[in-house]
């Protein structure tokens, strides 16, 4: 039976045999003697403990025996092997490992990053310059469609971070002893220093962007709540008709699409601000974007859809009506108010006018009106439509009512749109005969 007690390292707990404990303090203090480290160097000394006892499958509030002790010491090297100097040290392990370099191990590389530390962490691994990583994977994407932004997105995901200076060290491919964990700890102690003194301009920049995206989420988020209602009164306004159905998918896929982007603007707006960018916000990212993609391709197809059913029921339920006439002698001048028209020119000295429209279920027939003012006729539409909560009108999809009039080569037409048959028809074959000749 051994006595137990409890350690941290690390701040990772631990359980330890007492002998062990005492076998564990002194090789610290020893380290701690001969090679002056500082507490960052302590610090990241422990932490290489921890993945050393991990290795040998002693985790968090596991048992430290004596023998994991040793195991730890033999790898980690003894203390009296460095020499005072910090320089010297350095350069004898350099020299005693250039023929027995450990295996690199592909992490990413946060203190380099500029998005993920992907491109950074791909760098070390192959001991080149981020610059050209980085320049390959600007260029990548056009160059695959988009592919490689997927594969940087799995490998930020996959690839662990190099926090702690044994993690860099494996990164880069260099030996993971005493000397070499003092001098990352004292390297990563100036870093830290230098990063410290980042300017009020990148702060500044920093925040205006997150400002920026946050508002445009908000603008976005508005606009999301004030279409969807748009949209219901417009679907509404469609009862009765096939395209309804189709209508009903396209404001689904939009109003899904509408909320994902506002998800991702608001987890971009975070990241941005705290400079931050966690696994959760990641999958969140990817996520959204994923269901806008869909979102879109599911609009595409509802709205062509609809587009072309809605067609068909124009043209299916499209009826012609006289229009009942006052008396037309002396008339010289036509206005159309509120709808638009043709004219076609005839030898008759009599006006007639033909009324189209589009026989909608919830819209009733609308009531069309002729009257004289001096030598103008008055042409005026009364449309009865259903009121919606944005909708107190029929012209949603244009005026459902067009003019057709018959009318003498002297009486002119006053309207906002409508195009003369005969010109129209004149013009065609003169381009026509242009073509061919």
């Amino acid at each position: 039976m051994k006595e137990i007690t409890r350690i941290h390292l690390a701040k990772t707990p631990f359980s330890v045999e007492v002998d062990a404990k005492k076998s564990l303090e002194k090789y610290l203090n020893l380290i701690q003697k001969n090679m002056h480290a500082e507490p960052e160097a302590m610090r990241e000394i422990e932490a290489r403990m921890v993945e050393l006892l991990a290795e040998r499958g002693v985790s968090k509030d596991g048992v430290i025996g004596n023998d994991d002790v040793l195991a730890v010491q033999k790898q980690m090297g003894e203390p009296r092997d460095f020499s005072d100097d910090a320089s010297e040290a350095i350069d004898e392990i350099e020299d005693k490992d250039i023929d027995d370099k450990p295996a690199r191990q592909l992490m990413r590389d946060p203190d380099n990053a500029i998005i993920g530390g992907v491109c950074a962490g791909v760098a070390a691994y192959f001991n080149i310059n981020p610059l050209w990583v980085r320049l390959i994977a600007i260029i990548s994407p056009f160059m695959t469609f988009g592919t490689a932004v997927l594969i940087y997105v799995v490998m930020w995901l996959s690839m662990p971070p190099a926090r702690t200076a044994s993690d860099k060290l494996r990164m880069r491919g260099e030996p993971v002893t005493l000397a070499a964990l003092k001098k990352a700890a004292v390297d990563e102690a100036s870093a830290a220093a230098d990063g410290s003194r980042v300017t009020a301009i990148a702060k500044v920049f920093r925040y205006s962007s997150g400002a920026l995206i946050f508002l445009m989420t908000l603008a976005l988020l508005i606009g999301l709540i004030v279409g969807g209602a748009f949209g219901i009164s417009a679907i509404n306004w469609l009862g009765g008709l096939g395209v309804q159905m189709w209508a009903w998918g396209l404001w689904i896929s939009l109003v899904i699409g509408g909320v994902a982007a506002v998800v991702l603007g608001m987890v971009l707006a975070r990241s941005v601000f705290t400079w931050t960018m966690n696994r959760v916000s990641m999958i969140a990212m990817i996520t959204a974007t994923i269901v806008i993609s869909m979102s879109m391709a599911g609009a595409g197809v509802f709205g062509m859809q609809a587009g072309s059913e809605f067609s068909y029921e124009v043209q299916r339920l499209m009826r012609k009506m006289d229009v009942k006439m006052p008396d037309t002698n002396g008339v010289k001048s036509i206005v159309i108010e509120g709808s638009t028209g043709s004219v076609v020119r005839t030898d008759s000295d009599k006006l007639r006018v033909e009324a189209n429209y589009v026989d909608l279920p919830s819209v009733k027939q609308p009531t069309i009106k002729a009257r004289r003012d001096g030598d103008r006729l008055i042409l005026s539409v009364e449309e009865e439509c259903p009121r919606t909560m944005f909708f107190g009108s029929c012209h949603m999809f244009g005026a459902p009512v067009r003019f057709k009039i018959y009318a003498p080569a002297d009486v002119s037409i006053n309207s906002p749109t409508y195009y003369d048959e005969d010109e129209l028809e004149h013009s065609k074959a003169e381009v026509t005969k242009k073509i061919f000749e």
